[in-house]
C-alpha cells in the first residue's frame, strides 16, 4: 500500500513538474501578433498574459482560423468598469431577488444584475437561467438607441451584395438608472422595441413594434405588430415572431444581442463552463462613418476588402476575457436545435455565439464587437456596436454596424409605441 501511494505521489509530482516546466519554458506571445492559419500552430502553445494561446480559442474559432480565413490581432486586456449605480443596485438586490426552480422565473429584482456573477456556482443546475436573466436586464443603459443601423449583406465569395438601413429603439420600463423613476408603468411590461427600415426604397417603412411582458406565474408571449407601408396597415404577428429573421437577414430577432430571449422561452439552459477567450471588447468609437457612405470605409470595423469579407477588419483587436459559456435548448418551432453564447463573466455582455440546425449540425457563428461608452447623462456601459452574423451553410453574412450610445437624452416611453412606429414608417 505504501509503495502504491508513493508511486501515485511521484506520478502526480511528475505531472505537476511537467506542467510547471512547460509554463516556465513557454514563450510569451507579443501584443500586436496577428493569429492566422499560417502561424496558428506556431503560436498556439505560447502564452499571453500567462495563459496558453490555444486554450483561449474555442473549437469553432480555431476552425474559422484554419479553414475560413479568420485572423485575430491580439492586444492586452483592459479592465472595464460598469457604472457605479449599476453595480450598487446589484449589491442592493442581494437577498431580495428570488429564483423559483419550478417556474425558472426571477422575482424581487429592481435594477442592476439579477444575480451577482461572483455568487453563481457552476454546479447550480439553474446557473444558466440566472446568467441569462442578468443579460435581459438593461445592460447598456435604460434606452438602446440605434438611429442608424446598417445591415450589410455579404457573400463570402463575391463580397457586398446590398445594404439595408434601419432605425431601432428599445425602451426599458424597469431597471432604469437614468435619474428618473427606476420603474415606469404598472410593472407588467419589461421592455418595448421599435425596428423600422429606412432604405432602400423597396423595404422603406417595413417595421415592427414589440412588447415584452413580465409574468411571474406563466410565460407570456411577446406582443408584436408589423406595419406594412404598401397597404398602410398594422398587422399583429404570432407569439413566435421572436424566432423569425429580421427582415431578409440571416439574423433572428432572438439573435439581436446574440441571445435576446428571457431564459424561460427556452426549454432549458445550462452553464457549460467558465473559461478565457479572445474577444472584441474595445471596438473603435466610430462603427459607421457616414461621411464615406457608399464605400467600404463607411464600415471601418468590417473587413470588406479581404475575402471572405464578413469578418472583423484585420486591424480590429481581440483581447483575453473571462466568460461564462451557456448552452440553450430552444422551444419547438425554433430554427435552432442549440445555441451557445460566450458572455463576459463580470457583467452580462455577449461576445461570441454558435447556432446549430435541427439536425444538430453547426450552422451560424456570431461575433459581436463591443466597446465601453459614456452616455449623455454620464452613465457608463458596454455597448454592442458591430454584429457579424455568419451563415456558414450559405457562406453568407448579414453584418450590422451602428454608432450606439447609452442613455440618449430626451427619450421617453411614448417615443417607443405602435403609434410612433407608424409615424416613422410613413
Amino acid at each position: 500500500m505504501y509503495k502504491k501511494l508513493l508511486m501515485r505521489s511521484l506520478v502526480s509530482f511528475g505531472l505537476l513538474s511537467s506542467l510547471m516546466t512547460f509554463t516556465m519554458a513557454a514563450e510569451e506571445m507579443a501584443a500586436g501578433t496577428v493569429i492566422s492559419k499560417s502561424n496558428f500552430d506556431e503560436v498556439k502553445n505560447k502564452l499571453f498574459e500567462g495563459k496558453r494561446v490555444g486554450d483561449m480559442i474555442p473549437e469553432r474559432v480555431e476552425w474559422m482560423i484554419r479553414e475560413r480565413e479568420l485572423t485575430m490581432k491580439i492586444r492586452h486586456s483592459e479592465k472595464i468598469e460598469m457604472d457605479e449605480k449599476y453595480m450598487k443596485a446589484t449589491q442592493d438586490g442581494k437577498g431580495k431577488v428570488k429564483f423559483d426552480p419550478a417556474t425558472r422565473q426571477a422575482s424581487g429584482w429592481t435594477a442592476g444584475m439579477f444575480f451577482d456573477p461572483q455568487d453563481i456556482d457552476i454546479n447550480d443546475p439553474y446557473a444558466g437561467d440566472k446568467i441569462i436573466w442578468n443579460l435581459r436586464g438593461p445592460t447598456y443603459g435604460s434606452t438602446m438607441d440605434l438611429a442608424n443601423i446598417s445591415f450589410v449583406f455579404i457573400d463570402g465569395e463575391d463580397g457586398v451584395e446590398r445594404i439595408q438601413r434601419w432605425a431601432s429603439m428599445r425602451y426599458y420600463m424597469e431597471g432604469r438608472l437614468d435619474g428618473g423613476p427606476v420603474q415606469e408603468g404598472d410593472g407588467n411590461i419589461m421592455q418595448k422595441t421599435i425596428l423600422v427600415a429606412t432604405s432602400p426604397q423597396d423595404i422603406k417603412g417595413l417595421g415592427t413594434f414589440s412588447i415584452r411582458y413580465n409574468d411571474a406565474s406563466a410565460q407570456k408571449s411577446d406582443d408584436t405588430w408589423a406595419y406594412l407601408k404598401s397597404v398602410r396597415r398594422v398587422r399583429r404577428l404570432t407569439g413566435s415572431a421572436w424566432m423569425d429573421p429580421i427582415g431578409g437577414t440571416v439574423q433572428l430577432y432572438d439573435d439581436w444581442d446574440i441571445w435576446d430571449a428571457v431564459p424561460t422561452k427556452y426549454k432549458s439552459t445550462k452553464l457549460l463552463e467558465t473559461r478565457w477567450i479572445f474577444a472584441i471588447a474595445h471596438s473603435p468609437e466610430v462603427s459607421v462613418d457616414l461621411s464615406k457612405k457608399g464605400t467600404p470605409e463607411e464600415f471601418p470595423s468590417v473587413g470588406l476588402e479581404d475575402a471572405p469579407y464578413y469578418y472583423p477588419g484585420k486591424q480590429i483587436e481581440w483581447e483575453p476575457r473571462e466568460v461564462f459559456v451557456v448552452e440553450g435548448t430552444p422551444p419547438e418551432g425554433h430554427p435552432y436545435s442549440k445555441k451557445i453564447v460566450y458572455m463576459e463573466k463580470d457583467f452580462p455582455r455577449p461576445y461570441l455565439g454558435e447556432a446549430y440546425d435541427q439536425n444538430g449540425k453547426f450552422w451560424k457563428f456570431m461575433i459581436f464587437q463591443n466597446r465601453p461608452d459614456i452616455g449623455d447623462d454620464g452613465y457608463k456601459a458596454v455597448m454592442p456596436v458591430v454584429g457579424h452574423v455568419i451563415d456558414y451553410k450559405a457562406n453568407f453574412s448579414t453584418t450590422w454596424s451602428a454608432n450606439m450610445n447609452a442613455n440618449p437624452e430626451g427619450v421617453e416611453a411614448n417615443d417607443v409605441t405602435l403609434k410612433q412606429l407608424i409615424k416613422l414608417a410613413r
